[in-house]
């Protein structure tokens, strides 16, 4: 098969789904990625054959900063009102999903037209992606990077607007959708939404709802671009290890996730263990002073420090999340504003007695407490290693590929172009 991965330019959601195509490759299918120009570097670096689509998107210029954080629980989406969540639904669209689309989708389609993949799988807000599947009659897939984030909003939403009158149910999603779609001549259905199917990377224990069929799953693998392993690594620790994964700082803002990081630095130098602090790319925020005693490790390689851990803090990156689950590592997490699935993972996290989540206004003596209960409770201990069994059971990306081949041959559409 002729397999295409799109993606607009983030490389944490993309590296994500780069095991599967490695998988897809050594089988023998041919793969592409389809990404903006500002991914080409990372996606390159894959080893994978790499073609740039379209213009840059300008999230940052577009992204709204007077919008407040929004909950994306059961509870959270149940508090809010008609006016809420529609404009919560609209600001997604407009201040996320159309600045990050609207630069690639000709191109994009363009390309599927040229090459003629028989399956696309799409970062699940690429919505080019699906657009451009249906544009040639190839089957599709969202490649889920968490919780169904996208699937999860548009449920409540479609329900919330079945009680309203018809003139209040205006549908952001499948307005913007249907006028992109039918430039190449592609009408608007719920697969240009929720793809055809779904591939996921979480347990059935913490991935809640998907939307449409039922979602293939995948064991993730780690990958956060090429790693540089440093030499103490190379030996066992002496003494226990805690891994500071501190990479998600680029999605907050500079003084709350500094004066965070040093809240829980501090609360992890009063336990007796070796602290390991991952931080993003000095570009990203700039130098951070690291404390005498701390070790570091850069940002591609965090996955080897994991397995060498007895507890993990973190902001909720999903990555870091899915690695210490692989490797029955307790986690402490510190929900990230920035990332919208973080306190869901972290919600469902704890109710699995996987970990705890640790306030925004934590203190350097609240996070010693819970280190010191995650590294010495029997019921954490005994939860992860459930979570750990789940997560093992799920398949690798090699055995994978033959329910994308099936997958692939089910849900094809018509070519329309």
């Amino acid at each position: 098969m002729r397999i295409l991965l799109a993606s607009y330019a983030d490389s944490s959601y993309f590296f994500g789904m780069v095991p599967a195509a490695w998988a897809l490759r050594a089988a023998g299918h041919e793969v592409r990625v389809a990404c903006q120009p500002a991914l080409t570097e990372a996606a390159v670096d894959t080893g994978l054959t790499v073609v740039p689509v379209g213009r840059d998107h300008m999230l940052s210029a577009a992204a709204d900063g007077d919008t407040p954080p929004l909950s994306l629980s059961a509870d959270g989406l149940a508090r809010l009102g008609w006016a809420e969540l529609s404009a919560a639904y609209s600001g997604l669209v407009m201040w996320w999903w159309k600045p990050i689309n609207e630069p690639l989708l000709a191109d994009l389609v363009a390309f599927a037209r040229e090459w003629r993949p028989d399956l696309v799988l799409w970062e699940p807000t690429t919505f080019a992606g699906a657009v451009a599947a249906e544009a040639v009659g190839a089957a599709h897939a969202r490649f889920l990077w968490s919780v169904d984030l996208p699937g999860r909003l548009r449920a409540a939403f479609l329900r919330a607007a079945a009680d309203r009158p018809p003139h209040e149910r205006a549908d952001p999603a499948e307005e913007w959708l249907t006028a992109c779609a039918a430039r190449h001549g592609v009408p608007f259905s719920e697969e240009l939404v929720r793809g055809r199917f779904a591939v996921t990377q979480l347990p059935a224990s913490l991935r809640g709802d998907v939307a449409g069929p039922a979602p293939l799953a995948v064991r993730h693998v780690p990958y956060a671009g090429h790693a540089v392993l440093p030499r103490w690594l190379r030996t066992p620790p002496e003494r226990r290890r805690i891994l500071v994964d501190w990479r998600a700082w680029s999605a907050g803002g500079d003084a709350s996730g500094r004066a965070l990081l040093d809240t829980v630095l501090a609360g992890a130098a009063g336990v007796d263990a070796e602290v390991v602090l991952a931080l993003p790319d000095e570009g990203v925020r700039g130098p951070y002073p690291v404390p005498e005693g701390v070790l570091t490790i850069g940002p591609g390689a965090y996955y080897a420090v994991v397995p060498t851990c007895a507890a993990v803090v973190h902001l909720g990156g999903f990555d870091t999340y899915c690695t210490a689950l692989l490797h029955g590592v307790p986690q402490l997490i510190a929900p990230e504003p920035g990332l919208l699935d973080a306190a869901l993972l972290a919600g469902a996290l704890r109710d699995a007695r996987g970990g705890d989540v640790l306030p925004a206004d934590g203190t350097p003596e609240g996070v010693r407490a819970a280190l010191e209960r995650l590294l010495g409770d029997a019921a954490v201990a005994e939860g992860v290693a459930l979570l750990r069994k789940e997560v093992g059971e799920l398949p690798a990306p090699d055995a994978l590929v033959p329910a994308l081949e099936e997958a692939a041959a089910a849900h094809r559409p018509a070519a329309r172009g």
